[in-house]
């Protein structure tokens, strides 16, 4: 490294170009770094969905979910199976472990699925869960005239130019009213007649029949024939006939059907009760969501002469605070991390030319995050701000060192004096720098989601510390050789050096009371972490609340409007609390594509002054009187917005296992009340459902072989009467129109369900001669983990004690009388957070090795390396006590802290210890060297220190809406490094005496 050095200063003009050329090439690798909020993980995790049209929930689970869930058993590496059965539909959720090959197993899962015994009529899709499958930005579309629609215009100009997008993988509108030319059946007269409405279907798709027969060979040509038969008006369908086989002539549907144009809405969207259209737009993976954002507004803002709109949710924004925020705590860091260097050294142009290596060495990383393809995410962001501090160690270390060796030969040969300067701290900042690059290596040991989140934090701390080494020992010296012209004589210590002066030596006379004291300290602290509570990750806090309204199964779409307009009249007429509100009703499920009519979701804007916890215990208690007058057994769930991102961990499951759904149903109820009656847990979720009231049809397959009826036949006849028949769109009178067939009236009751008519061998004969109707209660959903039915009851933590709310909560549970045959599992984030937890327990182990052993390798000695290792003792002291003075819980982000502090904490023991071999090396006594040593690496082992802590301490005093990086990992890195660093400066000598006791005693 010294030639590396050598080299720079006889070709200055060489290595300044390549750092100008480095800088630029960082700027531009960092303004076109892709921009988003989280790292692009792939999530080892796959979602089936079935849709099954007309099976109920038991038919869906029989026939659907619980052959699957066999077949998915075979799939290689699998974890876990999740089945939900709902009416129509089923949902399966296969984990697997993170560095699977989900592109190998997707294939297989679809080989398996394609080799399953499944009903002909379904439709299925296999998605991989990601960040990416979801919105990036909503948005309430209105039209610029209201007397004007905008739903045609959306679907044929906005939806294909939004779709045109780079980057856009889905564009999905709703609240769209979808037109029919409505026939409707008069039901009495059909029934006299004899006829169905599959027979009508079956007359009207006659008339535009449209089929190839073949072709033709005519003089060498072959001409393909085709039949065709369709019918262009209104009035030739009003004259079509349909037979009927009571009376033997064909019946005109004129005399028969009500024909009327219609509109209907499946679902409704409203932003601050104004109707309006819902946009919601999902990018593709690895591209750059505020590009794509931006690119949204800038086509919508093209149109603005057509549409208004309002965002309800823009993760853009989200992205670009986070981003702003990180950037202006790294930019105050700098600041306040070359301040502190100003302060010992008091030269400026050394102060300079070392925190010069902070933007250098930042931008250097920066090239290597675009060749990587990493993202300018809040991860690799947040290591850029910790690393700050970092980065400028090794240049103050060189600068400090050749200034210290000019001032005190102000006329001797500069650049002897830069060489010498660089060579002697060579050792010390490769090493240190090297041992605080290996402690990240273990962190991929840190298994899951989690592990994957840190390492774009671990890979940029990482470069730039290399960087920044590069620097130190290639641009300060050329720098510092033509910077320290006019300086004068100095062999003065300073009044902080003679006051250390007499603490090393008083320690080294007092060793033992100086190792008890240590042990003194020590102890009570690391009791005192008990008192420290744990969460996994901060929970994030918004300024958005959701609320989530779910009536009965099978309530209409309008009726769901009905009860949620009064939450929305209830909400704007408080809106100063809650400025803006949208509303969603018939909640659209973006991973299977089904829209619910019982469901409605709210997102409402608090207010800027507003709390959290009290807006949404009012906006929860008010919703519930307001609905309970009117809508009974409605569930109301108010919680705030949850953004995207790695699992907080701060939850507890109870799942709870029988075969028996009544008895698990109630086990369920139970173990919900428990935990609302709790006030250390929220946000209550029981995903066993309400039961259903149904009509089930039980035939007499006896009966209907005699009377040579088909259970198709039936199935139709009693399905027409309870859903319409949506025909293909048709062109009348010029205008294209989908046909829909009803009866004019719903069918009333269970009596004229039995009372249906049926064509037999026989003649007529009533449902009710073929069948008994029982009425029956069915569970809306059916839940299954690993082919065990069961039923989930969840909540949030509440405070930051994860491990004993978890453990009070499960306590509980157990000493509930549930119901016999149901047994219970708890666990939930705390489950994943112990796993976690060990698992970084073993990489800050193994980094104290990894680093043992870097050291040994430049020291030599084996007990050199166990005494720099000694201010690692000291970590705790500090680290603990700066989170207890703050109320901070210990987290990740902490646990992370703890692990970099392994390598930070020994450079200061480094840069000493390495002082001392030297001064030993030249054949100085033990006590001289020691004292030497620690006077002369006293201003250095400051100095870095100060910047380190000056550069993190807008992040400890931040007070950030929830974020990964919180300030728990600069208050952990402050508070370790303080207290290492004072008593390494005072506790390593006196090992070193220790461990060197024999040769100091053949001294003496």
């Amino acid at each position: 490294m010294l030639s590396l050095t050598k080299f720079s200063l006889k070709n200055p003009a060489a290595i300044i170009i390549l750092c100008v050329l480095l800088a630029g090439l960082g700027v531009f690798s960092f303004t076109t770094l892709k921009t988003d909020l989280l790292p692009d993980i792939e999530f080892p995790e796959l979602s089936v969905t079935v849709v099954y049209p007309g099976a109920s929930p038991q038919d869906v689970q029989e026939k659907i979910t619980a052959v699957l869930e066999e077949q998915f058993g075979a799939v290689e590496g699998i974890e876990s199976v999740t089945g939900q059965s709902f009416e129509s539909l089923s949902r399966l959720q296969l984990a697997f472990p993170l560095d699977s090959d989900m592109e190998k197993v997707t294939v297989q899962v679809n080989e398996l699925m394609n080799a399953a015994q499944l009903p002909d009529s379904i439709t299925t899709r296999v998605d991989q869960f990601s960040f990416d499958a979801l919105p990036v930005i909503n948005l309430a579309l209105f039209s610029k005239d209201q007397g004007t629609g905008i739903e045609a215009w959306a679907e044929e100009v906005l939806r294909p130019e939004l779709q045109r997008i780079q980057g856009v993988s889905q564009v999905a509108l709703s609240g769209m009213t979808n037109a029919y030319l409505d026939m409707q059946v008069n039901k009495e007269l059909a029934n006299q007649l004899g006829l169905s409405l599959s027979q009508i279907q079956e007359v009207i798709e006659a008339a535009f029949f449209s089929f190839p027969a073949g072709s033709v060979e005519e003089d060498s040509l072959l001409i393909p024939i085709r039949l065709e038969q369709k019918i262009e008006t209104l009035d030739e369908l009003k004259a079509l006939t349909v037979l009927s086989p009571v009376r033997n002539e064909g019946v005109a549907l004129d005399e028969l059907v009500t024909f009327n144009e219609v509109t209907e809405q499946n679902e409704i969207s409203r932003y601050n009760l104004q109707d309006a259209l819902s946009l919601s737009i999902i990018k593709k993976q690895d591209i750059n969501t505020v590009q794509v954002v931006e690119q949204v507004l800038e086509t919508l803002n093209y149109y603005d002469d057509t549409i208004e709109y309002a965002v309800s949710f823009d993760q853009a924004a989200g992205i670009k605070s986070s981003i702003k925020g990180l950037i202006e705590k790294g930019l105050f860091g700098a600041l306040f991390a070359s301040l502190a260097v100003l302060l010992f050294l008091r030269n400026l142009r050394a102060t300079m030319i070392a925190v010069l290596s902070i933007p250098l060495s930042l931008l250097i990383a920066a090239i290597f995050l675009k060749w990587w393809g990493v993202t300018l995410n809040v991860m690799s962001l947040a290591g850029m701000t910790v690393a700050v501090g970092r980065v400028v160690d090794d240049s103050i270390i060189v600068i400090e060192n050749i200034y210290r060796k000019t001032k005190l030969d102000p006329n001797g040969d500069k650049k002897e004096h830069t060489i010498l300067g660089t060579k002697e701290m060579l050792n010390p900042i490769i090493s240190s720098t090297l041992t605080s690059i290996v402690v990240f290596l273990p962190l991929g040991l840190v298994g899951g989601i989690t592990g994957a989140f840190f390492m774009p934090f671990a890979l940029t701390v990482v470069v730039a510390l290399l960087a920044s080494l590069f620097v130190a020992i290639t641009l300060v010296p050329i720098l510092a050789k033509v910077s320290f012209i006019k300086l004068e004589e100095d062999h003065k210590d300073g009044w902080m050096v003679r006051l250390y002066e007499k603490l090393i030596k008083g320690a080294l006379k007092y060793k033992a009371l100086v190792c008890i004291l240590a042990v003194l300290l020590l102890i009570p602290t690391l009791l005192l972490a008990q008192n420290l509570g744990f969460v996994f990750l901060p929970n994030e806090t918004q300024k958005i609340v959701k609320a989530d309204i779910q009536l009965p199964a099978s309530t209409p779409v309008q009726e769901t409007n009905q009860a949620v307009q009064r939450l929305e009249e209830y909400v704007i007429a408080n809106k100063e609390r809650y400025p803006n509100t949208f509303i969603s009703i018939g909640s659209y499920d973006y991973m299977s594509g089904v829209t619910r009519s019982n469901q409605a979701e709210l997102l409402i804007e608090l207010a800027s002054e507003s709390k959290l916890e009290l807006a949404i215990e009012e906006l929860q208690a008010e919703f519930e009187r307001i609905l309970d007058d009117d809508n009974e057994n409605t569930v109301v769930n108010v919680q705030e917005l949850q953004t995207n991102g790695p699992p907080t961990n701060n939850n507890i499951d109870i799942d709870l296992f029988s075969n028996d759904m009544d008895k698990l149903a109630e086990a369920a109820q139970m173990v919900e009340e428990l935990m609302l009656q709790r006030d250390d847990v929220k946000y209550v979720i029981n995903n066993m459902e309400d039961k259903q009231q149904q009509w089930t049809v039980h035939l007499d397959a006896q009966r209907i072989n005699e009377l040579g009826v088909s259970p198709f036949m039936i199935l139709g006849m009693v399905n027409e009467q309870l859903a319409p028949i949506e025909l293909d769109s048709y062109t009348l009178d010029g205008t294209e129109q989908k046909l829909r067939i009803a009866y004019d009236r719903a069918l009333e009751g269970k009596e004229e369900l039995e009372s249906l008519r049926f064509f037999t061998q026989e003649g007529l004969v009533q449902l009710n001669d073929l069948a008994e109707v029982r009425e029956e209660l069915t569970p809306t959903s059916i839940q299954s983990l690993n082919q065990r039915t069961f039923a989930r009851v969840s909540a949030q933590i509440i405070g930051d004690d994860l491990f004993g709310v978890s453990g009070a909560v499960s306590e509980a549970v157990r000493q509930l009388d549930l119901p016999e045959g149901v047994s219970l599992e708890s666990g939930g984030g705390s489950d994943e957070t112990l796993q976690t937890i060990q698992d970084l327990i073993v990489a800050i182990t193994i980094a104290v090795g990894l680093v043992y052993l870097t050291m040994l390798v430049f020291f030599g000695k084996a007990r050199v390396p166990f005494i720099i290792l000694t201010s690692i003792l000291f970590v705790p002291i500090g680290s603990i006590l700066a989170l207890l003075l703050v109320n901070e819980p210990m987290s990740m982000s902490a646990m992370i802290g703890l692990l970099m502090l392994v390598g930070i904490v020994v450079t200061n023991a480094i840069v000493l210890v390495d002082r001392i071999n030297q001064n030993r090396a030249a054949g100085m006594r033990m006590n001289d060297a020691l004292v030497e040593a620690g006077k002369t690496r006293l201003r250095p082992i400051l100095m870095t220190a100060l910047a380190t802590i000056a550069a993190l301490l807008p992040l400890a005093f931040a007070t950030p809406e929830g974020g990964l990086i919180s300030k728990g990992l600069a208050l952990v890195v402050i508070g370790g490094l303080t207290t290492s660093t004072l008593l390494t400066l005072i506790f390593v000598p006196v090992i070193y005496s220790l461990a060197f006791y024999k040769e100091s005693k053949l001294e003496r």
